[in-house]
């Protein structure tokens, strides 16, 4: 009797045992199949299904069918994918699941390129700057740097020369060499243009600055990249950060005709207290008195010496150093001309610019032509610039998957710069030449067969180089891509 009701236990422990088996087994594979379609039933391939809470998870086929075991018949499926909307779906113990998403609106302004992937825009907030094209058309810039200053966190600009027309330096983040270049690699329409080679097939242009003879009004939208990542595809080029021009293309509507024009006109602000002619002959006369003092002052010599004494003095022989001009004391001082140098070289230098762009096109061509005529005068005489260009972006759809662009800029420049700017340059040497000159030479002094003044410095007129020293540079420059 005991054995039986031994036996009966074990029986009814198998059985259940054995229940509990079939029920996790069952639960361990509900197997759960479907499609995902999007508004129009079109499949959805490679969306991901995922089991909430879990990491059970598959993907669609080209067909949009999934397969996939859950946990349990109450499970839920999460359905994402690149452009739709993401679904939770309740499984309430169904084998087949039909499941319709959407798709939603991205904006590429929430993606940034970067080198060889993407990253999301607040992610690299500050290795990114941008700036728009908004009002480049309402500020008197000839270059393209000119709009940058002041406009870009972490993007330093300086203007290294006051000459029209010459290049700002731009350096991103600070400087990363100390006898390299600092200059980022500029791209304008995708064709890298750098700054350490001349202006070759390969992109790069020393004989000037990459952005040279671009009109700032063609410009839509600059961007700066400052971090390594945001640069990797331009390589070693792109060490001191990158930046990135676009140009204005054509759009979809009727053509737009655009004509602007300013003009205006540069002025020293402001003059650099020098002596006059009356104030430097009592400075000379006092350092003159001076030296011949400390020469002759022990034989008896004074400060009130005549010429013919100082001449006996000095055993007969005229030495400037210790001789006055006897027409410095003269009324009028009879052949001697007063100069203001700053005022012989400085002007009013006229500045104007035109431009005439045209755009538009259709949804199989769209086009943007510009061109342009600059005039931009230094206050130095014979100092300036002169710039004349052309630019053509005309984009084609030549069928439903290829689109062809062509962009070609030629552009013709006169730049004009006889030495003016730098220490010990024709500026610098009109602040420190004599301001009184014999007559018979004028602003000439010193130069072609005039002599120089004596108790003047022996510097070339600064008048006479501005007038003789052409110092002209003429730059043809076509830049393309397709």
């Amino acid at each position: 009797m005991k054995r039986k009701t031994a036996l009966a236990r074990a029986a009814i422990l198998l059985i259940f045992f054995f229940s509990i088996s079939l029920l996790s087994f069952s639960q361990t594979n509900f197997r759960v199949s479907g499609k995902v379609t999007d508004e129009t039933g079109k499949p959805v391939s490679g969306a991901t299904v995922t089991v909430k809470g879990t990491s059970i998870a598959t993907a669609t086929t080209t067909d949009g069918s999934f397969v996939l075991n859950v946990p349990s018949g109450n499970a839920i499926l999460v359905v994402t994918s690149i452009g739709m909307a993401n679904l939770e779906i309740s499984v309430n113990n169904r084998n087949e699941i039909s499941i319709s998403t959407t798709s939603i609106a991205t904006s590429l302004q929430d993606v940034v390129v970067v080198g060889y992937g993407t990253q999301k825009k607040k992610s690299v907030t500050g290795a990114v700057s941008k700036l728009k094209n908004e009002n480049f058309d309402e500020r008197p810039i000839v270059r393209v740097d000119q709009a940058l200053v002041g406009q870009l966190a972490g993007v330093t600009v300086r203007q290294n020369t006051g000459i029209p027309g010459k290049g700002f330096s731009i350096q991103v983040r600070g400087s990363g060499s100390i006898s390299g270049g600092n200059e980022p690699l500029y791209v304008v329409d995708g064709f890298p243009l750098s700054v350490n080679s001349s202006n070759t097939s390969n992109g790069t242009f020393s004989t000037g600055n990459p952005l040279d003879n671009i009109n700032p009004n063609d410009i839509e939208s600059i961007e700066v990249l400052k971090d390594a990542a945001a640069a990797a595809i331009y390589g070693s080029r792109a060490s001191n950060g990158v930046v990135l021009i676009t140009t204005k293309r054509g759009q979809t509507g009727k053509a737009k005709i655009t004509f602007n024009a300013y003009g205006g006109y540069n002025q020293a602000s402001k003059k650099l207290a020098m002596m006059n002619g009356d104030q430097w002959i009592a400075q000379a006369t006092e350092v003159i008195n001076a030296q011949y003092v400390t020469k002759y002052g022990s034989v008896g010599a004074t400060a009130n010496d005549d010429q013919a004494t100082r001449l006996l003095r000095n055993g007969g022989a005229f030495d400037a150093n210790i001789m006055l001009d006897p027409r410095w004391t003269m009324p009028g001082h009879p052949g001697l001309q007063y100069i203001d140098w700053q005022d012989e070289i400085e002007r009013k230098g006229q500045i104007q610019n035109y431009e005439l762009s045209a755009s538009g096109g259709t949804d199989a061509v769209k086009y943007f032509i510009s061109g342009n005529a600059g005039i931009n005068d230094a206050f130095i005489m014979k100092v300036g610039y002169k710039v004349f260009s052309l630019r053509a972006n005309v984009d084609a759809n030549v069928s439903k998957k290829i689109k062809v662009g062509v962009s070609i800029l030629p552009s013709y420049s006169i730049t004009q710069d006889p030495g003016i700017d730098s220490k010990d340059a024709i500026f610098h040497q009109a602040l420190s030449l004599a301001p009184v000159q014999e007559d018979t030479m004028g602003v000439f002094v010193n130069t072609g067969k005039n002599g120089q003044y004596i108790w003047s410095s022996t510097t070339n007129s600064p008048v006479g180089k501005l007038t003789y020293n052409k110092g002209t540079t003429k730059r043809y420059r076509t830049i393309g891509g397709m």
